[in-house]
């Protein structure tokens, strides 16, 4: 069964039913520790756009050579909330809306990870990787998110932060779907991320 397409929304405005999510983390694996540190997702459904974000606060340093990437630092989430703290606020703006992200094994693996060690019930979610659909349609020098957007003429902001990402991200998303429009490819079939507890997944 195929899904109603996020490029045939866009194009015949019907409700879009997408939430743009990104993150950014104390390091590269969960497995190994590492935490997120910011959330960020913008949902659009009919048209009409819907904004969430927080710093949380990892329970640890956070290194500095991570920090050097983000801007991040310590005292910016001494008071922030945990993860546990807004887990229930995340499930519930994600809700039964196509996830989009940019590299999304990376981003689910960590909000799937923290929704399970919060026992809130995390369930397969659809989502739309835009690094998939740049590699499998377009040709461009870097798939990188900031590089994309800098070839296509998006002025990318405050690079490495959540909300200034996901913004990049939903404006190279409208453009990678209308560009695969134009190659008369109306259907994109979102992909079903299933978090296993017991089986690391394996990060592109």
């Amino acid at each position: 069964m195929k899904y109603q397409s996020a490029v045939e929304l866009l194009f015949t405005k019907s409700p879009d039913n997408l939430v743009f999510l990104d993150i950014e983390t104390t390091g590269l694996d969960p497995e190994k520790g590492a935490k997120i540190l910011e959330i960020a997702m913008l949902k659009v459904c009919g048209g009409i756009e819907e904004r969430y974000e927080s710093l949380v606060n990892p329970g640890l340093p956070i290194p500095s050579e991570c920090s050097k990437i983000h801007a991040i630092c310590d005292d910016m989430v001494k008071n922030s909330p945990s993860f546990d703290e807004i887990a229930g606020d995340v499930f519930s703006f994600i809700g039964h809306n196509v996830v989009v992200c940019h590299n999304a094994p990376f981003d689910l693996l960590f909000v799937h990870r923290e929704l399970y060690r919060t026992r809130v019930p995390a369930k397969n979610v659809r989502y739309i990787d835009t690094l998939k659909l740049a590699r499998q349609y377009f040709s461009f020098d870097s798939n990188k998110l900031g590089n994309i957007a800098n070839a296509i003429g998006i002025e990318a902001k405050l690079r490495h932060r959540a909300m200034a990402d996901v913004l990049t991200m939903f404006s190279v998303a409208k453009y990678i779907f209308a560009n695969m429009y134009r190659k008369d490819i109306k259907i994109i079939e979102p992909s079903v991320y299933e978090y296993n507890p017991d089986k690391q997944t394996p990060l592109i």
